[in-house]
């Protein structure tokens, strides 16, 4: 940090020290003459100055950037906002400045120390930051953070390292892979579901209607199948989380890679004291790192050795559908280091568990809060799934792709979902030099924050009802012919119209629709995450009906936010009565 810029504060109080002790001995004996004692007091004197300069001075008056607008009055006098943006959950302050407070596309706040930000808050200024992205880098607390057990991977990697990275791994995350993995998807989706079926039945008491119901917390069940479907499609191996949550792979995972506010509280330190020292630390963090992260990145290598020798075998080579396989099918990511492709698949289970079992978090939580949609989502989802809870071997067989990928209930519902509650909810940037976006000066080494969610629910982004939860945005009704097929042209015979999945959601740019960021940033696992996230929700809602538990929660001012890691979740969990609705009925259409 510039205020403990310790090889510049020594080199001025030396060379002070020197000069005064040398020349001007008269003004050192009113104090001492020892020049050591004089080194000290310089040096106490530049760090108060600079401390005084930097805290206060500084930010709260002298910055040019104190002419944007700011939040409301508030917040400490030595650490700005900080407390209230930890406390309140990822992105939430943020958001609701954001979408309360009149700006031109920059606001200005202080955080811990009262370091500088700006929240950089309209669709153009995040247009330039996507196109120039090269002129902009991840904050040193996020490498901090996520480095030690993820490595260099798409997510940490900048400027031509992940030019390179994403040029060999996006050809994997192809459409055309991510809809050949849907049996992963689908198999998992069935094993998750009829485990949760026998446990309501066994244990559960009797609903309203008379059905089987029981309290289960959501994020706990969707982290672990969400858990079991990532590392089967990108290792190929079954980690069994939802048949045992303490296997030791899905232990191991959980302990290392799940982001924690200890392990926030590790990347702080090393803000101030040197990274070897903090990560000797004798903490529960560093000892479970120490204890897992070797068997998981261990899992990654013995996998990845053992399909580099089948590679030269073809009739092997083209049966895997899991990520790991399909690296061997391309030149590029085949001839990768080895340490980089476990680098990859780390960052992959990562951030892929963790953002799809969030998704499907607040997909559920949505539901209880608009129970008209489990009525809308169950009809469509049992004319067009197999029954996931059915014995017999047709069930087997996973929905077909692009049916789903044109549902237009279970795609407008996923995608507004991940409007209003965006499993990242905001990210950050900082320059790599003096700069100006969107007309707007920025200093070097600045963090800008990005309000994914607070950008997404602005009526200039996506239109009055922005901050209504509204899935009928992403519908749009499309003319019919005689046999009831989308003509796409004209009135259709009769007028007859159709709903369709309408992808853009009226943003009035694709850089106010954030959920997977936009760019050479954006998420190249998109598609692999919304399909994965239709897969269980139309599972999940075909079978099951869900009530909160806690009706205070019916007002979303009442939900909490976790803090502490990259994503935003229920803070408190999510504890929901789910009952086992009967039957798979017939295929018909679904109103509207």
């Amino acid at each position: 940090m510039a205020i403990i810029s310790l090889p510049y504060n020594v080199a001025v109080a030396a060379a002070g020290a020197y000069s005064l002790t040398r020349y001007a001995p008269e003004y050192t004996h009113l104090v001492s003459a020892n020049p050591y004692t004089i080194f000290s007091i310089l040096y106490s004197l530049i760090l108060a100055w600079k401390i005084v300069y930097h805290v206060f001075l500084y930010p709260k008056w002298l910055s040019p950037l104190n002419k944007l607008p700011k939040p409301p009055a508030g917040g400490s006098w030595y650490n700005g906002f900080f407390w209230e943006c930890f406390g309140t959950g990822t992105g939430e302050m943020e958001t609701m400045w954001t979408t309360q407070v009149p700006h031109q596309g920059f606001l200005y706040y202080l955080h811990i120390f009262n370091s500088q930000r700006v929240i950089v808050a309209s669709p153009s200024a995040v247009q330039e930051l996507c196109v120039r992205a090269d002129d902009f880098t991840k904050p040193r607390l996020i490498r901090l953070l996520a480095q030690r057990f993820l490595g260099m991977g798409l997510v940490l990697a900048e400027t031509e390292q992940h030019r390179a990275q994403r040029r060999v791994f996006l050809p994997i995350f192809a459409p055309r892979h991510v809809r050949e993995m849907y049996p992963i998807f689908w198999a998992k989706t069935r094993e998750v579901t009829q485990k949760l079926v026998g446990i309501i039945e066994s244990s559960g008491a009797e609903g309203r209607s008379n059905e089987r119901v029981a309290v289960l917390e959501v994020g706990h069940w969707s982290s672990r199948a969400a858990l079991d479907i990532v590392t089967m499609a990108t290792l190929g191996k079954d980690f069994g989380s939802v048949e045992n949550e303490h296997s030791l792979l899905a232990k191991s995972y959980r302990n290392a890679l799940e982001p924690t506010r200890g392990h926030l509280v590790q990347a702080m330190f090393k803000l101030f004291f040197p990274s070897w020292i903090v990560d000797n630390m004798p903490n529960r963090w560093n000892r479970a790192l120490a204890e897992y992260v070797p068997i998981f990145r261990g899992t990654c290598r013995d996998l990845l050795i053992e399909k580099r020798k089948a590679a030269s075998d073809e009739t092997i080579k083209t049966k895997g559908k899991d990520l790991l396989s399909l690296c061997f099918q391309y030149e590029e990511s085949a001839r990768a280091d080895e340490e980089e492709l476990i680098d990859q698949l780390t960052t992959f289970l990562a951030a892929g568990h963790e953002t799809i079992s969030v998704g499907i978090t607040w997909a559920v939580y949505m539901m209880c809060l608009h129970p008209e949609w489990q009525r809308l989502l169950r009809e469509e989802a049992r004319a067009h799934f197999p029954d996931p809870t059915a014995r017999d071997a047709s069930h087997d067989t996973a929905p077909d792709p692009f049916d789903v990928e044109k549902l237009p209930m279970l795609q407008a519902f996923i995608h507004e979902v991940l409007r209003w509650y965006p499993p990242i909810p905001e990210t950050m940037r900082e320059p790599l030099r003096d700069t100006v976006v969107a007309g707007q000066f920025l200093p070097k080494g600045l963090t800008l924050v990005v309000p994914i969610k607070g950008i997404m629910r602005q009526e200039t982004c996506f239109g009055p009802d922005a901050a209504v939860f509204n899935p009928r945005r992403w519908l749009t009704e499309k003319p019919v012919d005689m046999e009831g097929s989308s003509t796409g042209t004209g009135t259709g015979t009769g007028g007859a119209t159709k709903l369709a999945f309408n992808s853009t959601g009226g943003a009035t740019s694709k850089y106010a629709n954030l959920s997977f960021m936009q760019g050479v940033r954006s998420c190249i696992a998109m598609n692999f995450a919304k399909a994965e996230m239709a897969c269980i929700i139309a599972a999940w809602v075909g079978r099951f009906s869900f009530e909160l538990e806690d009706p205070s929660l019916m007002d979303e001012k009442n939900m909490k936010i976790s803090n502490g890691s990259f994503s935003g979740r229920p803070a408190n969990g999510l504890n929901v009565k789910w009952g086992v609705v009967d039957g798979w009925g017939p295929k018909k259409a679904v109103e509207a």
